[in-house]
Protein backbone atom coordinates (compact mmCIF):
# COMPACT_ATOMS: atom_id res chain seq x y z
CA UNK A 1 0.00 0.00 0.00
CA UNK A 2 1.20 3.48 -0.93
CA UNK A 3 0.43 6.04 1.45
CA UNK A 4 -0.20 9.92 0.34
CA UNK A 5 0.33 12.65 3.12
CA UNK A 6 -2.22 15.18 3.62
CA UNK A 7 -0.55 18.14 5.76
CA UNK A 8 0.79 15.54 7.85
CA UNK A 9 -2.06 13.32 7.56
CA UNK A 10 -1.62 9.86 5.88
CA UNK A 11 -4.25 8.38 3.57
CA UNK A 12 -4.14 5.17 2.24
CA UNK A 13 -4.40 4.35 -1.21
CA UNK A 14 -4.86 1.15 -2.66
CA UNK A 15 -2.41 0.34 -5.64
CA UNK A 16 -2.64 -3.35 -5.26
CA UNK A 17 -3.57 -5.75 -9.21
CA UNK A 18 -6.89 -6.02 -7.92
CA UNK A 19 -9.11 -3.03 -5.88
CA UNK A 20 -9.73 -4.95 -2.72
CA UNK A 21 -9.42 -2.77 -0.27
CA UNK A 22 -7.42 -4.37 2.44
CA UNK A 23 -6.41 -1.74 5.00
CA UNK A 24 -10.04 -1.13 4.98
CA UNK A 25 -11.28 -4.64 5.41
CA UNK A 26 -8.19 -4.73 8.22
CA UNK A 27 -10.04 -2.32 9.92
CA UNK A 28 -13.28 -4.35 11.16
CA UNK A 29 -16.02 -2.64 9.21
CA UNK A 30 -17.70 -5.98 8.41
CA UNK A 31 -21.72 -5.26 8.97
CA UNK A 32 -24.38 -4.65 7.00
CA UNK A 33 -24.46 -1.65 4.98
CA UNK A 34 -21.07 -0.60 6.03
CA UNK A 35 -18.37 -3.88 5.50
CA UNK A 36 -15.43 -2.27 3.09
CA UNK A 37 -13.98 -5.85 2.32
CA UNK A 38 -12.56 -6.45 -1.10
CA UNK A 39 -13.87 -3.85 -3.59
CA UNK A 40 -16.99 -2.61 -2.20
CA UNK A 41 -19.17 -1.63 0.79
CA UNK A 42 -21.25 -5.00 1.71
CA UNK A 43 -24.72 -6.01 1.97
CA UNK A 44 -26.29 -8.38 4.67
CA UNK A 45 -25.77 -11.18 2.58
CA UNK A 46 -21.92 -10.75 2.46
CA UNK A 47 -22.56 -9.35 -1.63
CA UNK A 48 -20.04 -6.49 -2.67
CA UNK A 49 -22.14 -3.67 -3.27
CA UNK A 50 -21.69 -0.34 -5.86
CA UNK A 51 -22.14 3.13 -3.76
CA UNK A 52 -23.99 5.51 -6.40
CA UNK A 53 -22.78 9.49 -6.57
CA UNK A 54 -24.58 12.30 -8.11
CA UNK A 55 -22.93 15.18 -9.18
CA UNK A 56 -20.05 13.47 -9.75
CA UNK A 57 -18.74 16.15 -12.62
CA UNK A 58 -18.96 18.89 -9.66
CA UNK A 59 -16.19 20.28 -8.41
CA UNK A 60 -16.91 17.97 -4.92
CA UNK A 61 -17.93 15.04 -6.81
CA UNK A 62 -15.12 14.93 -9.43
CA UNK A 63 -13.06 14.75 -5.84
CA UNK A 64 -15.00 11.94 -4.40
CA UNK A 65 -14.87 10.10 -7.31
CA UNK A 66 -11.37 10.53 -7.51
CA UNK A 67 -10.43 9.69 -3.79
CA UNK A 68 -12.79 7.15 -3.19
CA UNK A 69 -11.80 5.05 -6.21
CA UNK A 70 -8.17 5.64 -4.98
CA UNK A 71 -9.50 3.82 -1.72
CA UNK A 72 -11.17 0.92 -3.53
CA UNK A 73 -14.74 1.87 -3.53
CA UNK A 74 -16.59 0.46 -6.49
CA UNK A 75 -18.89 3.29 -7.99
CA UNK A 76 -21.78 4.12 -9.91
CA UNK A 77 -22.36 7.81 -11.25
CA UNK A 78 -25.47 9.16 -12.74
CA UNK A 79 -24.58 11.75 -15.04
CA UNK A 80 -26.74 14.22 -17.57
CA UNK A 81 -25.66 14.35 -21.05
CA UNK A 82 -24.51 17.92 -21.95
CA UNK A 83 -24.67 19.63 -25.20
CA UNK A 84 -21.64 18.52 -26.66
CA UNK A 85 -20.92 15.30 -24.58
CA UNK A 86 -23.10 12.39 -23.17
CA UNK A 87 -22.56 10.87 -19.70
CA UNK A 88 -19.68 8.53 -20.67
CA UNK A 89 -17.79 10.94 -22.25
CA UNK A 90 -18.05 13.75 -19.04
CA UNK A 91 -16.91 11.01 -16.56
CA UNK A 92 -13.94 10.12 -19.03
CA UNK A 93 -12.81 13.32 -19.22
CA UNK A 94 -12.78 13.96 -15.27
CA UNK A 95 -11.49 10.79 -14.67
CA UNK A 96 -8.56 11.38 -17.92
CA UNK A 97 -7.83 14.69 -16.12
CA UNK A 98 -6.87 12.59 -12.70
CA UNK A 99 -5.11 10.09 -14.40
CA UNK A 100 -2.73 12.45 -15.71
CA UNK A 101 -2.38 14.45 -12.29
CA UNK A 102 -1.27 10.87 -10.94
CA UNK A 103 0.08 9.59 -13.40
CA UNK A 104 -1.43 6.01 -13.10
CA UNK A 105 -4.29 4.49 -14.65
CA UNK A 106 -7.99 4.79 -12.66
CA UNK A 107 -10.48 2.15 -12.72
CA UNK A 108 -14.46 3.30 -14.38
CA UNK A 109 -17.08 3.40 -12.36
CA UNK A 110 -20.57 2.12 -13.90
CA UNK A 111 -22.08 5.47 -15.31
CA UNK A 112 -25.75 5.67 -15.65
CA UNK A 113 -27.28 8.72 -18.02
CA UNK A 114 -29.83 10.30 -15.81
CA UNK A 115 -31.23 13.79 -14.95
CA UNK A 116 -31.87 14.32 -10.89
CA UNK A 117 -34.54 17.24 -12.00
CA UNK A 118 -36.86 14.29 -13.42
CA UNK A 119 -38.60 11.91 -11.53
CA UNK A 120 -36.57 8.91 -10.74
CA UNK A 121 -33.66 10.72 -12.14
CA UNK A 122 -35.34 9.79 -15.58
CA UNK A 123 -33.67 6.52 -15.58
CA UNK A 124 -34.75 3.74 -17.86
CA UNK A 125 -35.90 0.22 -16.42
CA UNK A 126 -32.64 -1.71 -16.60
CA UNK A 127 -30.65 0.91 -15.02
CA UNK A 128 -33.25 0.56 -12.39
CA UNK A 129 -33.05 -2.97 -12.20
CA UNK A 130 -29.15 -2.82 -11.68
CA UNK A 131 -29.23 -0.01 -8.88
CA UNK A 132 -31.56 -2.66 -7.14
CA UNK A 133 -29.36 -5.25 -7.47
CA UNK A 134 -26.38 -3.50 -6.87
CA UNK A 135 -26.30 -0.14 -4.66
CA UNK A 136 -27.62 -0.04 -1.47
CA UNK A 137 -25.37 3.45 -0.39
CA UNK A 138 -25.97 6.72 -1.73
CA UNK A 139 -23.53 9.74 -1.56
CA UNK A 140 -26.16 13.00 -3.37
CA UNK A 141 -23.74 15.53 -3.65
CA UNK A 142 -25.65 17.49 -6.84
CA UNK A 143 -26.85 20.64 -6.49
CA UNK A 144 -26.57 24.00 -8.51
CA UNK A 145 -25.50 27.58 -6.94
CA UNK A 146 -27.33 29.45 -8.16
CA UNK A 147 -28.40 32.12 -5.68
CA UNK A 148 -31.61 33.86 -6.87
CA UNK A 149 -34.86 32.50 -8.90
CA UNK A 150 -38.17 33.81 -10.14
CA UNK A 151 -39.73 31.02 -8.92
CA UNK A 152 -39.49 27.84 -7.40
CA UNK A 153 -40.20 25.69 -10.56
CA UNK A 154 -37.08 26.95 -11.66
CA UNK A 155 -33.76 27.14 -10.36
CA UNK A 156 -31.78 26.71 -7.52
CA UNK A 157 -35.02 25.35 -6.48
CA UNK A 158 -35.28 22.41 -8.94
CA UNK A 159 -32.16 21.46 -8.81
CA UNK A 160 -31.47 21.26 -4.82
CA UNK A 161 -34.76 20.65 -3.94
CA UNK A 162 -37.06 18.63 -6.36
CA UNK A 163 -33.77 16.91 -7.48
CA UNK A 164 -33.55 15.93 -3.80
CA UNK A 165 -36.57 15.00 -3.54
CA UNK A 166 -36.34 12.57 -6.58
CA UNK A 167 -33.20 11.12 -4.85
CA UNK A 168 -35.42 10.51 -1.68
CA UNK A 169 -38.43 8.59 -3.99
CA UNK A 170 -35.35 6.30 -5.91
CA UNK A 171 -34.21 5.08 -3.09
CA UNK A 172 -37.40 4.37 -1.39
CA UNK A 173 -38.29 2.39 -4.68
CA UNK A 174 -34.76 0.83 -4.25
CA UNK A 175 -34.22 0.09 -0.82
CA UNK A 176 -31.50 2.03 -1.09
CA UNK A 177 -31.28 2.92 3.00
CA UNK A 178 -27.58 4.57 3.45
CA UNK A 179 -28.09 7.92 2.54
CA UNK A 180 -25.16 10.45 2.84
CA UNK A 181 -26.22 13.97 1.60
CA UNK A 182 -23.93 16.71 0.69
CA UNK A 183 -26.20 19.65 2.39
CA UNK A 184 -24.77 23.26 2.72
CA UNK A 185 -23.18 25.14 6.40
CA UNK A 186 -25.20 27.80 5.12
CA UNK A 187 -28.40 26.35 6.02
CA UNK A 188 -28.12 28.18 9.33
CA UNK A 189 -29.18 31.23 7.16
CA UNK A 190 -28.89 34.34 8.69
CA UNK A 191 -28.02 33.80 12.69
CA UNK A 192 -25.89 35.04 15.34
CA UNK A 193 -24.08 33.14 17.73
CA UNK A 194 -22.52 29.43 17.27
CA UNK A 195 -24.31 27.32 14.74
CA UNK A 196 -24.40 23.60 16.30
CA UNK A 197 -24.37 20.66 14.44
CA UNK A 198 -27.38 19.08 15.58
CA UNK A 199 -29.71 22.35 14.65
CA UNK A 200 -31.08 23.01 11.53
CA UNK A 201 -34.52 24.97 12.16
CA UNK A 202 -33.77 28.27 14.36
CA UNK A 203 -36.45 30.23 13.14
CA UNK A 204 -33.78 31.89 10.73
CA UNK A 205 -33.92 34.30 7.53
CA UNK A 206 -31.84 33.49 4.34
CA UNK A 207 -29.77 35.69 2.45
CA UNK A 208 -30.61 34.01 -0.88
CA UNK A 209 -33.08 31.18 -2.64
CA UNK A 210 -29.96 29.05 -2.55
CA UNK A 211 -29.81 29.01 1.40
CA UNK A 212 -33.18 28.05 1.55
CA UNK A 213 -33.28 25.81 -1.12
CA UNK A 214 -30.93 24.12 0.50
CA UNK A 215 -32.86 23.97 3.97
CA UNK A 216 -36.16 22.69 2.66
CA UNK A 217 -34.05 19.75 1.04
CA UNK A 218 -32.03 18.88 4.09
CA UNK A 219 -36.05 19.15 6.02
CA UNK A 220 -36.96 16.42 3.63
CA UNK A 221 -33.92 14.12 3.83
CA UNK A 222 -34.14 14.19 7.63
CA UNK A 223 -37.99 13.30 7.37
CA UNK A 224 -36.61 10.32 4.82
CA UNK A 225 -38.33 7.19 7.46
CA UNK A 226 -37.25 4.42 5.02
CA UNK A 227 -33.44 5.07 5.56
CA UNK A 228 -31.29 3.15 8.00
CA UNK A 229 -28.21 5.83 7.92
CA UNK A 230 -29.06 9.67 6.80
CA UNK A 231 -25.47 11.60 7.26
CA UNK A 232 -24.98 15.30 6.56
CA UNK A 233 -22.40 17.23 5.42
CA UNK A 234 -22.51 20.76 5.08
CA UNK A 235 -19.15 22.73 3.83
CA UNK A 236 -18.78 26.20 4.05
CA UNK A 237 -17.45 28.03 0.96
CA UNK A 238 -15.87 25.64 -1.06
CA UNK A 239 -12.82 26.69 -2.78
CA UNK A 240 -10.11 25.26 -5.13
CA UNK A 241 -7.23 22.57 -4.52
CA UNK A 242 -5.07 24.20 -2.17
CA UNK A 243 -1.95 21.75 -3.77
CA UNK A 244 -2.75 22.50 -7.19
CA UNK A 245 -4.87 25.55 -7.05
CA UNK A 246 -7.42 23.90 -9.35
CA UNK A 247 -11.04 24.13 -9.93
CA UNK A 248 -13.48 23.73 -12.29
CA UNK A 249 -15.86 26.38 -11.39
CA UNK A 250 -15.43 29.82 -10.78
CA UNK A 251 -17.64 31.29 -8.38
CA UNK A 252 -17.07 32.89 -4.66
CA UNK A 253 -13.55 33.90 -4.20
CA UNK A 254 -12.77 33.02 -7.69
CA UNK A 255 -15.12 35.71 -9.18
CA UNK A 256 -13.05 38.43 -7.12
CA UNK A 257 -9.83 36.62 -8.25
CA UNK A 258 -10.52 36.48 -11.52
CA UNK A 259 -11.93 40.26 -11.76
CA UNK A 260 -8.45 41.56 -10.43
CA UNK A 261 -6.80 39.12 -13.08
CA UNK A 262 -8.36 40.84 -15.53
CA UNK A 263 -8.27 44.13 -14.91
CA UNK A 264 -5.35 45.13 -12.46
CA UNK A 265 -2.63 44.39 -15.14
CA UNK A 266 -4.64 46.81 -17.92
CA UNK A 267 -3.77 49.56 -15.44
CA UNK A 268 -0.85 51.50 -15.61
CA UNK A 269 1.94 51.84 -13.35
CA UNK A 270 2.52 54.56 -10.92
CA UNK A 271 5.31 56.50 -9.76
CA UNK A 272 5.79 54.02 -6.77
CA UNK A 273 5.87 50.85 -9.12
CA UNK A 274 2.28 50.15 -7.87
CA UNK A 275 -0.99 50.02 -9.80
CA UNK A 276 -3.70 52.32 -8.13
CA UNK A 277 -6.81 50.07 -7.85
CA UNK A 278 -8.97 52.51 -5.93
CA UNK A 279 -12.04 49.98 -4.75
CA UNK A 280 -14.49 50.90 -1.76
CA UNK A 281 -15.43 48.10 -0.38
CA UNK A 282 -18.41 47.81 1.99
CA UNK A 283 -16.60 45.64 4.90
CA UNK A 284 -13.90 46.81 7.50
CA UNK A 285 -11.82 44.20 6.21
CA UNK A 286 -11.67 42.34 9.39
CA UNK A 287 -14.66 39.91 8.77
CA UNK A 288 -14.03 36.08 8.78
CA UNK A 289 -14.33 34.38 6.12
CA UNK A 290 -15.43 30.43 5.58
CA UNK A 291 -13.55 28.76 2.58
CA UNK A 292 -11.97 25.84 2.75
CA UNK A 293 -10.12 24.20 0.08
CA UNK A 294 -11.85 21.10 -1.95
CA UNK A 295 -9.37 18.44 -1.45
CA UNK A 296 -10.22 19.04 2.52
CA UNK A 297 -13.27 18.68 1.65
CA UNK A 298 -13.05 15.64 -0.26
CA UNK A 299 -10.84 13.68 2.32
CA UNK A 300 -13.02 14.23 5.49
CA UNK A 301 -16.14 13.16 3.81
CA UNK A 302 -14.21 10.07 3.02
CA UNK A 303 -12.52 9.52 5.92
CA UNK A 304 -16.24 9.62 7.46
CA UNK A 305 -17.75 7.53 4.85
CA UNK A 306 -15.25 5.13 5.83
CA UNK A 307 -16.23 5.14 9.42
CA UNK A 308 -19.11 2.55 10.71
CA UNK A 309 -19.55 4.71 14.05
CA UNK A 310 -19.85 7.98 11.94
CA UNK A 311 -22.92 7.70 10.19
CA UNK A 312 -26.27 8.86 11.11
CA UNK A 313 -24.64 12.08 12.33
CA UNK A 314 -24.43 15.86 10.53
CA UNK A 315 -20.94 17.41 10.12
CA UNK A 316 -19.95 21.22 9.74
CA UNK A 317 -17.11 21.33 7.37
CA UNK A 318 -15.41 24.81 7.81
CA UNK A 319 -11.77 26.29 8.74
CA UNK A 320 -10.13 25.67 12.03
CA UNK A 321 -8.42 29.29 11.31
CA UNK A 322 -11.27 31.49 8.80
CA UNK A 323 -9.29 34.02 6.65
CA UNK A 324 -10.02 37.25 6.98
CA UNK A 325 -11.41 39.82 4.01
CA UNK A 326 -8.55 42.02 4.65
CA UNK A 327 -6.17 39.36 4.57
CA UNK A 328 -7.82 37.92 0.95
CA UNK A 329 -7.17 41.53 -0.37
CA UNK A 330 -3.76 42.15 0.49
CA UNK A 331 -1.96 38.87 -0.58
CA UNK A 332 -4.30 39.67 -4.18
CA UNK A 333 -2.66 43.43 -3.48
CA UNK A 334 0.84 41.38 -3.23
CA UNK A 335 0.61 39.30 -6.37
CA UNK A 336 -0.40 42.07 -9.30
CA UNK A 337 1.37 45.01 -7.07
CA UNK A 338 -1.70 47.35 -6.00
CA UNK A 339 -2.89 49.28 -3.71
CA UNK A 340 -5.45 51.55 -3.02
CA UNK A 341 -8.40 49.32 -1.45
CA UNK A 342 -10.16 51.24 1.00
CA UNK A 343 -12.57 49.82 3.78
CA UNK A 344 -15.73 51.61 4.09
CA UNK A 345 -17.35 49.36 6.92
CA UNK A 346 -21.07 49.24 6.58
CA UNK A 347 -21.30 52.12 4.81
CA UNK A 348 -22.10 52.76 1.20
CA UNK A 349 -19.62 53.97 -1.28
CA UNK A 350 -20.00 57.86 -2.07
CA UNK A 351 -19.44 59.66 -5.14
CA UNK A 352 -16.66 58.86 -7.54
CA UNK A 353 -13.37 60.94 -6.36
CA UNK A 354 -12.77 63.30 -8.80
CA UNK A 355 -8.84 62.58 -9.00
CA UNK A 356 -9.70 59.40 -10.38
CA UNK A 357 -8.97 58.08 -14.14
CA UNK A 358 -12.08 56.95 -15.82
CA UNK A 359 -10.17 53.47 -16.38
CA UNK A 360 -9.88 53.70 -12.48
CA UNK A 361 -13.34 54.79 -11.89
CA UNK A 362 -14.70 51.82 -14.08
CA UNK A 363 -12.58 49.40 -12.72
CA UNK A 364 -14.44 49.80 -9.35
CA UNK A 365 -17.97 50.01 -11.05
CA UNK A 366 -16.87 46.45 -12.18
CA UNK A 367 -15.76 45.21 -9.34
CA UNK A 368 -19.00 46.79 -7.39
CA UNK A 369 -20.98 44.94 -10.14
CA UNK A 370 -19.53 41.68 -9.96
CA UNK A 371 -19.42 41.33 -6.06
CA UNK A 372 -23.34 42.15 -5.97
CA UNK A 373 -24.20 38.66 -5.76
CA UNK A 374 -22.19 37.97 -2.71
CA UNK A 375 -23.07 41.46 -0.98
CA UNK A 376 -24.99 39.52 1.66
CA UNK A 377 -22.02 37.62 3.26
CA UNK A 378 -19.36 40.86 2.61
CA UNK A 379 -20.38 41.83 6.69
CA UNK A 380 -21.97 38.61 7.82
CA UNK A 381 -20.79 35.17 8.15
CA UNK A 382 -21.23 32.35 10.23
CA UNK A 383 -18.99 30.31 13.25
CA UNK A 384 -20.16 26.79 12.81
CA UNK A 385 -19.57 24.23 15.92
CA UNK A 386 -17.21 21.18 14.33
CA UNK A 387 -17.67 18.70 17.40
CA UNK A 388 -18.69 15.90 15.33
CA UNK A 389 -16.00 16.55 12.39
CA UNK A 390 -13.44 17.14 15.05
CA UNK A 391 -14.39 13.52 16.88
CA UNK A 392 -13.96 11.31 13.53
CA UNK A 393 -12.11 13.17 11.62
CA UNK A 394 -9.78 16.18 13.58
CA UNK A 395 -6.02 14.73 12.43
CA UNK A 396 -7.27 15.89 9.04
CA UNK A 397 -6.19 19.40 9.28
CA UNK A 398 -7.84 22.13 6.90
CA UNK A 399 -4.98 23.94 5.41
CA UNK A 400 -5.04 27.78 5.76
CA UNK A 401 -5.06 29.72 2.63
CA UNK A 402 -1.90 31.29 3.05
CA UNK A 403 0.01 33.32 0.94
CA UNK A 404 1.01 30.10 -0.99
CA UNK A 405 -2.32 28.94 -1.74
CA UNK A 406 -4.11 32.32 -2.87
CA UNK A 407 -1.25 32.99 -5.19
CA UNK A 408 -1.38 29.44 -6.43
CA UNK A 409 -5.63 30.23 -6.91
CA UNK A 410 -4.50 33.14 -9.02
CA UNK A 411 -1.55 31.07 -11.20
CA UNK A 412 -4.11 28.21 -11.86
CA UNK A 413 -7.02 30.73 -12.78
CA UNK A 414 -4.53 32.10 -15.50
CA UNK A 415 -2.98 28.73 -17.09
CA UNK A 416 -6.56 28.26 -17.17
CA UNK A 417 -7.57 31.42 -18.77
CA UNK A 418 -10.24 31.13 -16.25
CA UNK A 419 -12.44 27.90 -16.87
CA UNK A 420 -11.99 28.73 -21.03
CA UNK A 421 -8.95 26.33 -21.29
CA UNK A 422 -10.22 23.04 -23.48
CA UNK A 423 -9.71 20.42 -21.44
CA UNK A 424 -7.05 17.93 -23.01
CA UNK A 425 -9.01 14.40 -23.75
CA UNK A 426 -7.56 11.49 -25.53
CA UNK A 427 -9.74 10.18 -28.56
CA UNK A 428 -11.26 6.94 -27.21
CA UNK A 429 -10.79 4.24 -29.82
CA UNK A 430 -12.71 1.34 -28.70
CA UNK A 431 -15.18 1.43 -25.54
CA UNK A 432 -14.57 -2.21 -24.05
CA UNK A 433 -18.02 -2.63 -22.34
CA UNK A 434 -19.34 -2.04 -26.45
CA UNK A 435 -16.57 -4.25 -27.17
CA UNK A 436 -17.46 -7.18 -24.53
CA UNK A 437 -21.04 -6.65 -25.58
CA UNK A 438 -20.07 -7.27 -29.09
CA UNK A 439 -18.54 -10.66 -28.17
CA UNK A 440 -21.52 -12.61 -26.90
CA UNK A 441 -22.14 -15.85 -27.87
CA UNK A 442 -25.48 -17.92 -27.89
CA UNK A 443 -25.94 -21.52 -26.47
CA UNK A 444 -22.85 -23.48 -24.44
CA UNK A 445 -23.03 -24.56 -21.08
CA UNK A 446 -21.57 -21.43 -18.03
CA UNK A 447 -18.05 -22.75 -17.72
CA UNK A 448 -16.71 -19.09 -15.39
CA UNK A 449 -17.70 -16.09 -14.42
CA UNK A 450 -14.91 -13.26 -14.14
CA UNK A 451 -15.48 -9.94 -13.56
CA UNK A 452 -12.90 -7.38 -15.48
CA UNK A 453 -11.81 -4.76 -14.13
CA UNK A 454 -10.66 -2.51 -16.86
CA UNK A 455 -8.95 0.56 -16.19
CA UNK A 456 -7.77 3.77 -17.89
CA UNK A 457 -9.39 5.56 -21.21
CA UNK A 458 -12.15 3.17 -22.44
CA UNK A 459 -12.54 0.95 -19.68
CA UNK A 460 -15.13 -0.91 -17.78
CA UNK A 461 -16.27 -3.07 -14.93
CA UNK A 462 -18.11 -6.06 -16.11
CA UNK A 463 -19.09 -9.19 -15.14
CA UNK A 464 -18.48 -12.15 -17.48
CA UNK A 465 -20.18 -14.97 -18.01
CA UNK A 466 -17.78 -18.02 -20.38
CA UNK A 467 -18.93 -20.87 -22.15
CA UNK A 468 -16.53 -23.23 -24.22
CA UNK A 469 -18.33 -22.02 -26.86
CA UNK A 470 -17.58 -17.95 -25.90
CA UNK A 471 -19.11 -15.55 -23.97
CA UNK A 472 -22.87 -16.04 -22.42
CA UNK A 473 -23.64 -12.77 -21.15
CA UNK A 474 -22.28 -9.01 -19.94
CA UNK A 475 -23.42 -7.46 -16.96
CA UNK A 476 -22.06 -4.28 -15.67
CA UNK A 477 -20.45 -3.87 -13.21
CA UNK A 478 -18.00 -6.42 -11.00
CA UNK A 479 -19.38 -9.97 -9.51
CA UNK A 480 -20.51 -9.64 -6.13
CA UNK A 481 -19.87 -12.81 -4.97
CA UNK A 482 -16.45 -14.46 -4.95
CA UNK A 483 -15.93 -14.76 -8.48
CA UNK A 484 -12.03 -13.84 -9.98
CA UNK A 485 -11.33 -10.23 -10.95
CA UNK A 486 -8.62 -9.48 -13.56
CA UNK A 487 -7.65 -5.89 -13.07
CA UNK A 488 -5.70 -4.66 -16.47
CA UNK A 489 -5.76 -1.28 -18.70
CA UNK A 490 -8.05 -1.40 -21.09
CA UNK A 491 -5.42 -0.76 -23.65
CA UNK A 492 -3.21 -4.24 -22.34
CA UNK A 493 -6.59 -6.04 -23.20
CA UNK A 494 -7.07 -4.71 -26.42
CA UNK A 495 -2.70 -5.10 -27.39
CA UNK A 496 -2.98 -8.55 -25.99
CA UNK A 497 -6.55 -9.84 -28.15
CA UNK A 498 -4.27 -8.33 -31.08
CA UNK A 499 -1.48 -9.72 -30.82
CA UNK A 500 0.88 -6.96 -29.90
CA UNK A 501 1.33 -8.73 -26.13
CA UNK A 502 2.11 -11.89 -24.70
CA UNK A 503 -0.65 -13.29 -22.55
CA UNK A 504 1.55 -13.16 -19.58
CA UNK A 505 1.23 -9.28 -19.26
CA UNK A 506 -2.46 -10.45 -17.98
CA UNK A 507 -2.07 -13.12 -16.18
CA UNK A 508 -0.93 -11.96 -12.75
CA UNK A 509 -3.62 -9.51 -12.44
CA UNK A 510 -5.76 -11.77 -11.33
CA UNK A 511 -6.89 -11.95 -7.69
CA UNK A 512 -7.97 -15.30 -7.22
CA UNK A 513 -3.62 -16.28 -5.96
CA UNK A 514 -1.34 -18.58 -8.18
CA UNK A 515 -3.55 -21.41 -9.04
CA UNK A 516 -5.30 -21.34 -12.40
CA UNK A 517 -4.64 -18.04 -13.53
CA UNK A 518 -2.86 -18.94 -16.90
CA UNK A 519 -6.10 -21.40 -17.36
CA UNK A 520 -8.28 -19.10 -16.50
CA UNK A 521 -6.39 -16.12 -19.04
CA UNK A 522 -6.44 -18.68 -21.71
CA UNK A 523 -10.08 -19.32 -21.93
CA UNK A 524 -10.79 -15.48 -21.29
CA UNK A 525 -8.72 -14.50 -24.12
CA UNK A 526 -10.23 -17.52 -26.76
CA UNK A 527 -14.00 -16.47 -25.53
CA UNK A 528 -12.84 -12.61 -26.36
CA UNK A 529 -10.85 -12.87 -29.52
CA UNK A 530 -14.18 -14.62 -31.53
CA UNK A 531 -11.64 -16.45 -33.70
CA UNK A 532 -13.42 -16.53 -37.22
CA UNK A 533 -16.17 -14.62 -36.40
CA UNK A 534 -14.39 -11.47 -38.87
CA UNK A 535 -14.50 -8.88 -36.47
CA UNK A 536 -11.63 -6.63 -36.42
CA UNK A 537 -10.24 -5.63 -33.11
CA UNK A 538 -9.33 -2.11 -32.69
CA UNK A 539 -6.15 -0.98 -30.43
Amino acid sequence: MQRNEFRGVSIGLRFSSSLFAGGLAASGWCRSVGAVCRSGILDETGSVMYTLITGATGLVGRYLLRDMLLNGHQLAVVVRGSRRNDARDRIEQVLQYWEKEHQRAFPRPVVLSGDISKPGFGLGDDDREWLRKHCNSIIHSAAILEFFGKDRAGEPWRTNLDGTRHMLQLCRELEIRDIHYVSTAYVAGMQSGRVMESSLEAGQSFRNDYEESKFEAEKLVRAADFAEHITVYRPAVIVGDSRTGYTNTYHGLFVYLRLMAMLIPSLPVGEDGRRKTPIRVRFTGREPRNLIPVDWVSSVMCRLYETPEARGLTYHLAPDNPITSRQVIDLCSEYFNSTGVVYEGDSEPGSDDPNLSEDQKMFERLFQDNAETYAAYESTDNCFDMTNTKRFAGDIVCPDLDRTVIHRFIDYGNEDRWGKRKPDVQAVGCWLLEFLGSRVTAGGAETASVGLNLTGPGGCQATVRLSGAGVLSVERGLPADASPVLTASAAELLEVLSGGRPAAVLAGGWDSGESGQEELTEQLLAALSGVGDGQAISV
